[in-house]
Order: structure tokens, then sequence, then C-alpha cells
């Protein structure tokens, strides 16, 4: 089994080389931001860990966790965001590892995250490739894609990492400022050949 890490900023288009990879390469893939997703679920250790940090501000009439009101209060305290990032990553690495041990026979297993470096998990991967963009296009994708304000996507932007350091410590980069099918020619440099015929959903 080949494990690579795809990362990169928000708006750069890791999802859109993910799903290159498993529709045309037949990559299992792992989204790091799904897995964050479970970990929220009511009945989770995590989610019990939230409630507890976060207080019924955060609790959705139903129980559930009010992601957006989440995404709030920790873009405007750091302090807040590292103690969600204590809970939800520990709960994610593990998941991550259970599907690899799953999936140990499988060729190709893509993992997608914009925090890969931050939490640690390029010591899971084989090959890191990182998925950049210029800064007037990723806003413009967050605006039109999410309905960001410019205000919103650059406050994103600002707390992660930077170009430069994604290019210093990934193995191979790739720059999406044009077509999807740009995209592809590039991802298709380092997969000449498909690796199975079939395809998984993830």
């Amino acid at each position: 089994m080949k494990v690579i890490g795809i990362t990169g900023g928000v708006g750069c288009g890791k999802s859109t080389a993910v799903d290159i990879m498993r529709e045309t390469y037949g990559a299992r893939t792992l989204i790091a931001d799904n897995l964050g997703h479970e970990a929220m679920e009511p009945g989770t250790a995590a989610y019990g860990e939230i409630l507890r940090v976060f207080g019924d501000e955060v609790v959705l009439p139903d129980g559930g966790i009010d992601r957006g009101r989440l995404a709030e209060i920790i873009y405007a305290d750091d302090a807040k965001r590292e103690q969600l990032n204590g809970i939800i990553h520990p709960f994610v690495k593990e998941r991550i590892r259970e599907r690899m041990r799953e999936w140990e026979d499988e060729p190709l297993v893509v993992l997608e995250t914009a925090i890969l470096f931050e939490t640690g998990c390029e010591t899971l991967c084989d090959e890191v490739w990182g998925v950049l963009a210029d800064r007037d296009v990723r806003i413009g994708r967050l605006i039109r894609t999410r309905g960001y304000s410019e205000e919103k996507a650059v406050s994103i932007m600002e707390k992660q990492m930077g170009d430069e350091e994604f290019i210093r410590r990934c193995h191979r980069i790739l720059y999406n400022n044009g077509s999807v099918e740009e995209l592809e020619n590039q991802i298709k440099k380092y997969f000449p050949k498909k690796l199975r015929s079939t395809n998984h959903a993830l």
C-alpha cells in the first residue's frame, strides 16, 4: 500500500485533486474533515469533551453540534481553536490508522487534510503532495463555492500554513490556478498508468 497525503490551504482545490486520484487511479480516499465530523456525533468521547469546553451554545435542538457556530468561535479565539484541535485531532488520527489497517492490501490510499503537518499525519504517508493556488484564485473560489465574504476567506487563509512552507515540506507540488484538465495533466505526470481498474468511492 502506498499512502499519499494531499494538503494545502483552503480554496486551493485539494478535493479536486483527490477526486481525480480516486476516479482515474482507483485510490481509496480519506478526508480528514469528514472524520472530524464523525468526532462531533453524539455518543463519541469527543462530543462530550466539546460540550464540556464550549457549552450549550454550540448544541443544536436535536443534540447535534452547530458546526457553524463552533467555527465562528474558534476563528475568533486562538485558544479555543487549540482546545478544539486537541479534542478532534487524536480522534481523527486514530480513525485514519483504523482505515489504513483495513485497507492494507490496497495499492493506493490518499489522505486529504489542510493541517497534515500540524497534526503529524505526514508520518502516516509515503509521500506528501501540496496543492497550491494564487491568493486571488483561492478567494474567488471561496466566495463562489462556499459563499464566504472576502474578509472571512482572508481570515481563514491567514491562519494557515504559507506556500513557502508547503513547498519546503512537500515531496511534490501541484499548481491549481487553471482548469481541472490542467490539474489532471500534472497528476498524470506522476501516475502515467492507471494503478487499478476498479474505482472506489469514499
